[in-house]
């Protein structure tokens, strides 16, 4: 197959002095390049570099912050909000809890397990 691409001069020109240098055609120097991208995946082998060097990062002892006191009284002693109304937020759960079932029979049904 044969692909025409139309680049940048700023682009164009490294491109070709680079295919220069190693004594090869431009087509044959952006064929290996594009080979090379496409059969790494970049993207997955970063994250996944990422995530290790999260595990390994030692917890940073200024960020720890012991307890000072119970949560469940903190929270029976919080002030209570007066835009709050419970009536409403349940019936807004309802509706979301609601959209969460039918989305999750949905993908039950195209993905053939009910």
């Amino acid at each position: 197959m044969s692909v025409t691409i139309t680049l940048p001069d700023e682009i164009a020109n490294p491109l070709q002095a680079q295919a220069d240098a190693k004594h090869v055609s431009l087509d044959e120097l952006v064929t290996d390049l594009l080979t090379n991208a496409l059969a790494t995946e970049p993207e997955e082998d970063e994250l996944e570099a990422l995530v290790a060097r999260i595990k390994a990062t030692p917890p940073n002892p200024a960020s720890i912050r012991p307890a000072t006191g119970s949560l469940i009284e903190a929270l029976k002693n919080a002030p209570e909000d007066p835009d709050f109304d419970l009536e409403t937020w349940n019936l807004e759960w309802a509706k979301i809890e609601a959209e969460i079932k039918a989305i999750n029979r949905a993908d039950d049904i195209a993905e053939r397990r009910a």
